[in-house]
């Protein structure tokens, strides 16, 4: 007689019941990112008003392994993106998305080494709707390409204190070093990790094994290149990160607690989020979630990742009288849903997963609601970041340079927003060259510029700006008049001077 083991109905249905709504909420994720990069078109006319995410594009594009502010990754990033992508505002607004989107991704995986996969996804859910993750990640630059990087550095270190897997601690020595060249705030995040190492007896023992040191080494390799870049070129970086500390303790302790309160209203909506996805009991849950952050006996583990990353700010803070700016811990609450999904959990506090999909549902309306208005109002007001012409200047420049010399503008200077613009809104043949800072745009040379040809751009209003292209070109401006249209409305001129250097031969 033999006998066979087989699921009972009931048991295979549920499991059946439970992987289609799994595969369900894995999609709201992609959705939520295609949601956000309609919103940032329908609100946004230019990209970004101070300019990061051109500058970002003018750096990457000369694939150098580091530039004069920040270490080189979201430059790197933005770079391959347009190597494949149009160079339009939504394109690049679809690349902040994704990348938000990838690190939402990385806090379902961290929360699956807790918690069963059904309820991981609503972790990134929760975090999908906090502002981290929505509209201060639209704006791609070093603070939020740490929102890709942080959760998963997390989730391979979590997940070799678990398993002491040697791919898991290769990837963790990559990652950790990716981190750390998207920006050197990630100090904080290597400090989180070595606080929670040493908290976590299970973890602590991991020091003295032989696997360990596969994350030193990968960690190194990884950071090489951007290491000896920075002996070469005598640390500017270090300059650039030094101009924002000074001051007094007090002053320091002060900013602190601004950013800390600042935190806290970061992740309210996501707090309610996941309040909502709670079937019943809401009221303990609520209590339950905002113990788990003062009491680390409900999840040890989770603890220390999320609440490491605060300390390690405030000690670093404080010490080098840091002027901190809130969204510089954009990526540090990469814990936070995982944390509370835990300690629900273990209290026995259902969650519906099906309640997800009518959270972000109801989320995305009012987005697109107030997104389309915020955008319609500001070309009606014709504000100065709706109606300023940076890609309709740039055409400008490219028609009026292959009008006369039948190629895109080889390089650019000038006014470094309007500048940068012609080099990004350019078919990717247009470099940048800071006229102001040249030491910090060393792929060009004033006498490269008088061979190929260059066009300098000025704001009307920038005297500086106009005095210096004047006497760097030795060319008299050429005026120009731009404006653009948007909700059907043909919005305020703005004012330009060109200085045309003409390329030799």
């Amino acid at each position: 007689m033999s006998h066979t083991t087989t699921l009972q109905p009931p048991i295979a249905a549920a499991r059946m019941r439970e992987s289609n709504e799994t595969g369900k909420l894995f999609w709201l994720l992609p959705l939520h990112a295609l949601v956000w990069t309609l919103a940032a078109w329908l609100s946004r006319s230019n990209l970004d008003t101070p300019g990061d995410m051109v500058e970002n594009y003018v750096w990457g594009i000369e694939w150098q392994a580091g530039y004069a502010k920040h270490p080189p990754l979201f430059a790197w990033i933005t770079a391959g993106w347009f190597r494949v992508f149009p160079h339009t505002d939504i394109a690049y607004f679809a690349l902040s998305s994704l990348n938000a989107m990838a690190g939402l991704f990385g806090i379902v995986a961290l929360a699956g080494r807790f918690v069963p996969r059904r309820l991981a996804l609503l972790a990134g859910v929760a975090m999908a709707i906090s502002p981290l993750y929505s509209n201060l990640a639209i704006k791609f630059n070093a603070n939020s390409v740490l929102l890709s990087v942080w959760p998963w550095t997390a989730y391979f270190f979590v997940r070799y204190m678990q398993t002491r897997e040697a791919r898991a601690a290769l990837a963790l020595g990559v990652f950790a070093a990716a981190a750390v060249l998207g920006k050197y705030f990630s100090v904080v995040l290597l400090a989180a990790l070595v606080f929670a190492t040493l908290a976590r007896p299970a973890w602590r023992a991991r020091l003295i094994e032989r696997r360990t040191l596969l994350v030193a080494l990968a960690f190194a390799a990884a950071l090489a290149p951007h290491v000896h870049w920075l002996v070469v070129n005598h640390f500017p970086t270090f300059a650039y990160a030094d101009k924002r500390t000074g001051g007094s303790i007090g002053a320091a302790l002060g900013r602190f607690g601004i950013y800390t309160l600042a935190q806290i209203g970061y992740l309210a909506l996501s707090f309610a989020a996941m309040l909502l996805m709670v079937r019943e009991r809401r009221g303990e849950a609520a209590r339950l979630m905002a113990a788990s952050l003062v009491k680390p006996s409900l999840n040890p583990d989770l603890w220390w990742l999320t609440l490491g990353p605060l300390f390690a700010v405030g000690l670093i803070a404080c010490a080098a009288r840091t002027q901190m700016a809130s969204v510089w811990g954009m990526a540090q609450w990469f814990a936070i849903a995982p944390l509370w999904l835990a300690v629900l959990d273990r209290a026995g506090i259902a969650l519906v997963p099906a309640r997800a999909l009518r959270v972000l549902g109801g989320y995305w309306l009012i987005v697109l609601a107030v997104t389309a208005t915020i955008g319609y109002l500001g070309a009606r007001r014709n504000s100065d970041d709706a109606a300023e012409p940076r890609a309709e200047l740039a055409a400008a420049a490219q028609g009026m340079w292959n009008q006369r010399f039948g190629h895109d503008v080889p390089a650019v200077a000038g006014s470094p927003h309007e500048a940068q613009s012609v080099a990004f809104y350019s078919r990717g043949q247009t470099q940048y060259w800071n006229m102001g800072e040249p030491q910090t745009t060393p792929w060009l040379h004033l006498a490269g510029l008088d061979q190929r040809g260059a066009l300098f751009v000025c704001r009307m209003g920038d005297v500086h700006c106009i005095v210096q292209a004047r006497w760097i070109s030795g060319e008299e401006p050429e005026p120009v008049s731009v404006h653009k249209h948007a909700w059907g409305r043909e919005l305020a001129a703005r004012e330009y001077v060109f200085f045309v250097v003409a390329p030799q031969g």
